[in-house]
């Protein structure tokens, strides 16, 4: 385990799993939100940039990179020797999103830039409503040409937890 990529739904627990994850391995943590919100880069409306920008990150050595970005995800999923997956259902994302805003009111995040101000909007909504439709299909297409990759599927949080508790130094 040397590249892992951790995508699933806005809300699902990626950033927070990912941050244990890197305790774990020591691996260095790549948070691609941190990324794209830095004020001094359009990438919302570079898309050229952001795709360089990503491609960059991913050609270091060692990593765990957190985030979605369809636009990126078949670069970082090459790239990577374990991709996890959070297939959660909708209520458990939505249920995220509202324990973060309540956890982040009025505090910045220590993995988004600095500036970043915690929000719970309706495009936020939107993308986690629509998760399953709109980016899933593409997430369960590029995880079925990868095969030859550590893929790990999670359900729920359970899972994800008795993941983390039995990993092992000796296993990254």
């Amino acid at each position: 385990m040397e590249r892992v990529v951790v995508v699933g739904c806005p809300g699902s627990g990626k950033t927070t799993f990912f941050f244990f994850l890197a305790a774990r391995t020591k691996l260095p943590l790549i948070h691609l939100d941190y990324y794209y919100h830095q004020p001094a880069h359009d990438y919302g409306n570079n898309r050229e940039a952001w795709v360089t920008r990503v491609r960059n990150l991913c050609s270091k050595e060692r990593w765990i990179m957190d985030g979605n970005y369809n636009s990126t995800v078949a670069e970082r999923f090459d790239r990577a020797d374990t991709i996890i997956f959070f297939d959660y259902p909708r209520r458990k994302s939505l249920y995220g999103i509202l324990k973060r805003r309540l956890h982040y009111y009025r505090q910045p995040r220590q993995d988004m830039p600095k500036g970043w101000k915690e929000t719970a909007n309706l495009v936020l909504l939107s993308s986690v409503w629509n998760f399953k439709r709109n980016k899933r299909p593409t997430i369960l297409n590029i995880l079925s040409q990868n095969r030859d990759k550590h893929i790990i599927i999670f359900k729920n949080r359970k899972q994800a937890a008795e993941y983390l508790s039995k990993l092992k130094a000796s296993q990254c």
